[in-house]
């Protein structure tokens, strides 16, 4: 007897020193050993990936002026560097005055001119032989209105083969001089140059060059209509020297024609000006260090703005290179402390990231995508940099608290406001502002049960941040009530952003469970309602593993509250865990209803088949209905690699009595696993396996229940059921406590209360409890 338990005994016994070798601290790692680890390999690449793109984002917001007009601002602001600068106003107005100096240039009309000039000269000869008006040409007569008296006038001045010296000298000065100072003007011409001092005219000469100024008194060809002679026009002829006598025959003749003398060159006036404009030197205006730009308090004016963005273009093109390296380099630093801090602590706090480097990916996107939409805004709208700065943050904490838990999202949304508050080059008061934001959301989140949840989440989040931005105001503005309407408005930002946050995190909920393979307590409480087709289909299929189902998520629900773990969680968990036996549900003692066993007439092994089964059967069910990943968790691990002890026993006993000499092997009646990964997971287990047990007890005392829990609890736990989840020896004795409170109160109207001698069940009790475990 003796050599027949030594086996058993030592294997208890290994298993006992596997245990308190799990619980006892592990010496920490080397340091290169770590290293080499290809996890952290993996992390180190994705935080230098995280760090690289949070480098350029805050770099670049850094690099940005956020100040706009009507801003009352908190503080003051000085150059940072000496610098001399364009007064464009000052430029543009030497610009002007340097064009307006210029002059504008006037060239001979030389076609009409050399035609006024030429019949000028061949006036007297054409009428030299002639001896009456008979004699000269229509032509003529038209051009000059000849009459006889004029004939006469003009005879006296052709000489032998041609003009006199006199009447050429003549013609030749009012071509060239008479009407080039008192010019003939077309309308617009005659408008400009009127308005126009005479040292602003100049004569452009054929060279190139031009004269001035030209100092006559204009003469609008309109005047000269139907051939009018105006008195001005004979003035002219007389200047040039002809006599009285024949000055009207000349003005006639200029008036017949109608022709300007003088024409604005627009090509060579536009070229002078512009010349003369670009030949101005700027007007430099020089700052120093140290100038300021505007005081603490100042309500931000255009003319300020605008000094503002010069000084800053100003210092990113001339700025030494210290001046903006050092800072550079010290932000980078800054960042990539965060970012170690931030990996470090996602993968110590939480196994699912360090295990799985996609889930630190998606954090560090979450996070950067957030920086991305803060900076993005802010600098295309400064004064809603509140909003942009508030809303990311309280949306990524949001997601996060959903994703994995309190600490996580308050300890990731300080990195992430540390961030924000660096980029937009921010006081501690906004970071502070942004943090009790934030803290005041995911505290409000401890459990997501309903939307009502997230709404009033966010409502409070939505109050404090409000009135932490007045609050804020009246720390840092030196002067509130010049900026009323400014904190006003950002108090409305605050909290019009936080209240839009809960209504699209309401909207976005099932989309963050799917991303994240979540599942929230909104979900959790739909899937519990009775009225859900899968539990509808249990109840009717197997009423009693429905029942049975009821009292474990019962059980299983106090026993997770009593450490803290998440109670609702267990319970649908509880509800779901067996749902694979309505394909087969009376081969379940639960609901055979004293019914014929029909594992009678089946080998141990077929029965192992038909019990096992239910587990793969909940699973494909699960699967087919949509139920989130956690809950098939407790489906699959709710009897983890547990033995199957009733039959394997029966299997046992067949085999002796056949006589075989192979006796069926443990592993060959366990279940496939896996153990449970989660306490939750844990307590079901042991809740379900309790509850089993109880139910086939008659009139089971307290002292047998407590016997019953204490050594099923003992068996999972020696059996390494427990190893892969984190459930401590202590928490499970208060797991214990609160299954065993449980069980009691359940069985409390039907429980007989023996002497102590009678505590303990009978053998056929017992056969009962070990069937009703295998079911």
């Amino acid at each position: 007897m003796n050599t027949s338990n030594k086996p058993k005994t030592s294997g208890r016994s290994e298993q006992r020193r596997q245990e308190i070798r799990r619980n006892i601290p592990k010496p920490a790692a080397d340091i290169r050993q770590a290293i080499r680890r290809p996890e952290f390999i993996r992390s180190a690449i994705i935080i230098f990936a995280f760090l690289i793109v949070l480098s350029i984002l805050v770099a670049w917001a850094r690099e940005q002026v956020w100040t706009y007009p009507g801003l009352v601002t908190k503080q003051a602001q000085l150059t940072r560097l000496d610098y001399r600068l364009e007064n464009a106003a000052a430029t543009q107005t030497l610009r002007d005055e340097a064009e307006a100096a210029s002059p504008f240039i006037y060239i001979p009309n030389t076609a009409a001119l050399d035609r006024l000039h030429s019949s000028l000269l061949g006036l007297p000869t054409a009428i030299a032989g002639t001896e009456s008006l008979v004699d000269v040409a229509d032509e003529l007569k038209q051009l000059f209105k000849l009459d006889e008296a004029n004939l006469a006038k003009v005879k006296p001045f052709a000489g032998p083969g041609g003009p006199t010296d006199a009447w050429t000298k003549w013609s030749d000065a009012l071509v060239k001089e008479s009407l080039i100072q008192a010019p003939i003007l077309d309308p617009e011409t005659f408008q400009l140059f009127s308005t126009q001092a005479a040292t602003n005219r100049a004569l452009g000469l054929d060279n190139g060059m031009f004269e001035r100024p030209l100092r006559g008194e204009p003469l609008n060809v309109t005047e000269l209509q139907d051939g009018n002679v105006p008195p001005r026009l004979r003035e002219i002829v007389r200047r040039a020297g002809f006599p009285a006598s024949v000055d009207s025959l000349v003005a006639t003749r200029i008036a017949m024609e109608a022709r300007p003398s003088l024409l604005l060159d627009r090509n060579r006036t536009d070229t002078l000006r512009t010349e003369a404009a670009s030949g101005v030197e700027p007007v430099m205006i020089e700052h120093r260090a140290g100038e300021t730009l505007y005081l603490a308090g100042d309500r931000i004016s255009d003319s300020q703005q605008q000094e503002v963005l010069r000084e800053a273009k100003m210092f990113a093109l001339n700025a030494p290179w210290s001046s903006r390296w050092i800072p550079r380099i010290g932000i980078v630093s800054l960042l990539a402390a965060l970012s170690i801090f931030l990996a470090a602590f996602t993968s110590m706090t939480h196994k699912r990231i360090a295990k799985n480097p996609l889930r630190l990916v998606a954090i560090c996107l979450l996070v950067a995508l957030s920086l991305y939409i803060s900076v993005l805004i802010s600098a295309d709208a400064p004064a809603l940099a509140l909003a942009a700065s508030l809303g990311p943050l309280l949306l990524s904490v949001m997601i996060l608290r959903l994703a994995y838990d309190q600490r996580l999202a308050i300890a990731l949304g300080a990195i992430q406001a540390a961030i924000v508050t660096l980029a937009l080059q921010e006081t501690l008061g906004w970071f502070l502002l942004l943090a009790a934001g934030a803290g005041t959301l995911v505290a409000q989140l401890d459990e997501v049960r309903s939307r009502a949840c997230l709404i009033r989440a966010s409502s409070i989040a939505a109050a404090v941040s409000a009135v932490g931005a007045v609050v804020l105001a009246m720390i840092e503005l030196p002067n509130l009530s010049a900026a009323w309407l400014q904190v006003v408005a950002d108090a409305a930002q605050a909290g019009g952003v936080a209240l839009c946050v809960g209504f699209l995190v309401l909207g976005i909920l099932p989309s963050i469970e799917r991303v994240f393979h979540i599942t929230t307590g909104m979900t959790l409480a739909e899937l519990r309602d009775p009225r859900r087709p899968l539990l509808r289909e249990l109840q009717q299929r197997a009423p009693g593993t429905y029942d049975h189902s009821l009292q474990v998520a019962s059980i299983a629900e106090a026993a997770a509250e009593a450490i803290g773990g998440d109670g609702l969680l267990v319970y649908v968990g509880g509800l779901y865990h067996d749902i694979g036996k309505m394909h087969k549900p009376q081969y379940f003692v639960e609901n055979q209803k004293g019914g014929e066993n029909r594992h009678d007439n089946l080998s141990p092994a077929m029965s192992l088949l038909v019990i096992i089964g239910h587990v793969k059967d909940g699973i494909e069910l699960a699967r087919e209905y949509r139920v989130p990943r956690a809950i098939i968790h407790f489906i699959e691990s709710h009897h983890g690699t547990t033995l199957v002890e009733y039959f394997f026993h029966a299997a046992k006993q067949r085999a002796e009595e056949a006589g075989d000499k192979e006796s069926p092997q443990e592993v060959e009646f366990r279940y496939p696993g896996p153990k449970p990964n989660t306490k939750e997971a844990a307590i079901l287990m042991l809740s379900d396996c309790v509850e089993s047990a109880t139910r086939a007890m008659v009139d089971p005392t307290p002292g047998q229940i407590e016997g019953l829990v204490h050594d099923l609890a003992r068996k999972r736990l020696l059996d390494g059921q427990f190893d892969q989840c984190p459930m401590t020896l202590a928490e499970l004795s208060k797991v214990k406590e609160a299954i065993l409170a449980r069980v009691g109160a359940i069985h409390h109207g039907r429980i007989a209360y023996p002497s102590e001698g009678d505590a303990k069940p009978s053998e056929e009790e017992l056969e009962r409890v070990e069937a009703a475990e295998a079911g």
